[in-house]
This record gives structure tokens, sequence and C-alpha cells, in this order.
């Protein structure tokens, strides 16, 4: 148990979707979130990290008119290298595991990218236990004349988020599931369709319908019991309205928006809610890997208090022929010269003796060795037990804050792999 288990999420989506900056919204949550839950949280460093804190900058200090963008994840020679946002999670000072967030470069998405970076995605697809789907809201909501009707899908649905590949990526990475897998679809830049609550089902509906076919594939029966599917709108940088949309010197469609008010600051808007329903995910079914070692470790331990107490048992025999061993060898002692040497001579006492001490050392020792291993594995038991009650309990408060109304929404593997903390 020294070596911590790695557990990883992807965020996965085309170029200019908003992937940096909905880590960036969800970065500033991580803090609260994880102290609320009563978690300790280490950061190391990456490369991905300081992509991060330089988005966060930039959307800190930008124009009411939102002209200045974050600068895209550039694509790396290899692609493997990216390390991601590496933190690690425990309790009590005490670290339990390790979790990886993954950001490729929209570019990896591209569909006529080279071939390394199509294995690359599918490989970390078939590799992350959870993955985050960023929706780019506005091209899903929008038309060229305004909002889309309940049928419709926004103009610009197919361009920015590219509903099409993304499902062929899963429907090549997910023909046969060996573990369970989270799939959140995040609606980002969602500002102006939460409002109410109407506008907020809205956006529900037309996520479902957006990506309907990828939807149902989860659904399929091969998939469906290993599946978690949740909808988390999430406003990304807060007070912002749509304006327009226009070309840029490549051709490709950016969005013009404006804050509402024209001073207001950054501050994104239920960033937190991915990560709550992310970590409700992997600590459940972290603690369901905890559960069966800590059924093995008792079984263990049962097997080794049985073994101790017929080796307990063996020593007490061993030590009762020592004592009648000694107790002739020391009456034998005690004879006149003549006839103890002549005893001596037809019966030996010594030997059985040394036999009897050496049985009785042999014992001590196994008996010692299977005590010693009784006391280590009762504190792999002590601290499995200590691991799946803290993280029982940050289950219970990631459940509490989770929305499930006003445009959330578990779509699937609620009782299985999103309940609320469970006895063990």
């Amino acid at each position: 148990m020294n070596e911590l288990q790695e557990l990883n999420i992807i965020v996965i989506g085309p170029r200019g979707v908003g992937k940096t900056s909905f880590l960036a919204a969800m970065h500033e949550e991580f803090e609260t979130t994880f102290w609320n839950a009563g978690l300790n949280t280490w950061t190391t460093d990456t490369q991905t990290l300081d992509t991060i804190e330089d988005c966060k900058k930039v959307l800190k200090n930008i124009d009411y008119r939102l002209q200045k963008y974050v600068d895209p994840t550039p694509p790396k020679l290899n692609p493997w290298e990216d390390k991601g946002l590496v933190f690690e999670i425990g309790s009590l000072g005490k670290k339990f595991m390790r979790v990886r967030f993954t950001d490729p470069a929209g570019e990896y998405f591209n569909r006529a990218v080279d071939n390394k970076y199509k294995d690359y995605v599918r490989g970390q697809l078939n590799q992350c236990d959870a993955v985050i789907i960023p929706v780019d809201a506005t091209a899903l909501m929008e038309k060229k004349t305004g909002k889309v009707n309940p049928s419709e899908i926004g103009n610009w649905h197919n361009e920015k988020n590219d509903p099409e590949h993304i499902t062929r990526l899963f429907k090549e990475s997910y023909i046969k599931l060996s573990r369970p897998r989270l799939v959140i679809f995040a609606p980002i830049k969602c500002e102006a369709y939460v409002k109410n609550d109407k506008d907020a089902q809205d956006l529900l509906d037309h996520v479902r319908l957006g990506y309907r076919d990828l939807i149902d594939f989860f659904k399929e029966d091969e998939r469906y019991e290993k599946i978690a599917v949740v909808i988390t709108p999430i406003q990304t940088i807060g007070h912002i309205a749509f304006s327009h949309a226009e070309k840029d010197e490549v051709g490709f469609t950016k969005f013009i928006y404006y804050k509402t008010p024209l001073d207001a600051p950054y501050k994104p808007k239920d960033a937190d809610q991915p990560l709550r329903y992310v970590f409700r995910f992997l600590l459940n079914v972290f603690n369901e890997g905890r559960k069966l070692e800590l059924e093995k470790a008792k079984l263990e331990l049962d097997r080794l208090e049985h073994e101790s107490g017929e080796r307990a048992k063996e020593l007490e025999k061993a030590k009762e022929r020592l004592y009648l061993a000694e107790k002739r060898l020391k009456d034998r002692q005690q004879r006149w010269a003549p006839i103890k040497f002549i005893a001596n001579f037809f019966d030996d006492v010594e030997t059985p003796h040394d036999e009897a001490q050496d049985e009785v050392s042999v014992q001590e020792g196994v008996l010692s060795m299977i005590e010693e291993e009784k006391s280590t594995v009762v504190g792999q038991v002590n601290a499995t037990e200590e691991q799946i009650q803290a993280f029982n309990d940050a289950i219970l408060k990631f459940a509490i804050g989770c929305k499930q109304d006003h445009g959330f929404a578990i779509l699937q593997g609620r009782s299985k792999w999103l309940p609320g903390p469970r006895s063990y």
C-alpha cells in the first residue's frame, strides 16, 4: 500500500471549445471543494498547472469585450510526455491516491491529425477513469437569427463541438470495458442559458439532442452497467452575454461576447460541480477496490489467527516434552556415577533433551514470524478501514453538494456508481 493508486481524468474536445478555460474555472474551486469534504490535497508542479494559472490571469484581467483570448494548448511532439495536472489526495496528512487531469491539445482531435495523436487520444480514453466533454453552449444553443427552438441544434454545434467525431472516438475506445467509467457533458460559457429553470431545462434537453447518438451508445446493454453519465452546466467566466459570431483569418468561427455589467469580475459559477461528481464517482470506485482489499486482508488475518493458535498449541506440546526431557536429564544427573554410566549406556536422555530444546526454539521462531505477519496484516486492515471511512465521509459531502436540477442531471449510473456513501 506504499504505492499510491493513480486515477486518471481526461478533458476532451476540439480546438477552441474551451477545455483550458474550463479547467481553470474548476481549478479555482479545488481548495474549497476538497477542504469542505475533509480531504487534503498536494499539487505537483507541471506544465499543465502553469498553463491553467496563465489562463486564469488572462480571464481575471480580460476587457469588457473579451477581446483577449486564451492561447490554445500547443500539441507536443510526444503527447505521452504530457504529465497533466497532478495532485494527491488524503486525509489527516496521509496520502491515499494520486489523481491526474489531462488536457490534450485540441489539435489532437483534428480528423486529419497524425496517427500518433489519434492513438494517444484512444489510449487515454481506454486508460482514464473519467472523461469530461466541455460543450460550447453557444454553438449548441445559437443560430444566426437567435436562440434555437426546442427541436433545433445550433448552427455551429457540429463545427465547434464536433459530436460526430467525439462519438466515433468513444465507439472505437469503449468496445469492451473492464472497469467502470464516468462521462460528464459540461456545457460551458452557458451564462445566458441558465438564467431560469425553463432556460436550464432547455439547455439540458439540447445536450441530450446534440449528443443523442453518443448517449444512446452508452445505454447499450454491454456498457450500461459500467458507465455513469452526468450533465453539469458551468458558467466558466461569469456575467457574459453572446454578441455575434465571426470568422478569423483561417476561417475558424469565433464567438464574440461582452460582460454584463461591463466591469463584471471573473467569477465562474458551478465549476465545483464536475469536480464533485468526478470525485463522488472515483471515491466510490476507489472504495470498491478498498473493500475487496479489506475482505482479503480480513480473510488472511483469520488464517493467521488460526495458524497462530495451532502453532501456539504445538509450542505448548513442545514445551511439555522439553519439561519431561529436562526432568529425566536432571534425575539421571543426580544418580550415583557408576549407576549413571550404566544407565546412559542403555538409555540416552541427553539426545531427546537436545531435540526437545531444538523443537521449542523452532516452534517459537515460527510463532514469532506468524505474529509479525499478523501484526502487518492488522496494520493493513486498520489503514484500509481508515481510508474507507475518510472517503466515505467525503462521498457524503460531495453527494450533498452535487446539483441535480436547474440543468444538472444524472442520465445513467445513479444507483451503482453515484450513490451516497456505502457501509462496509
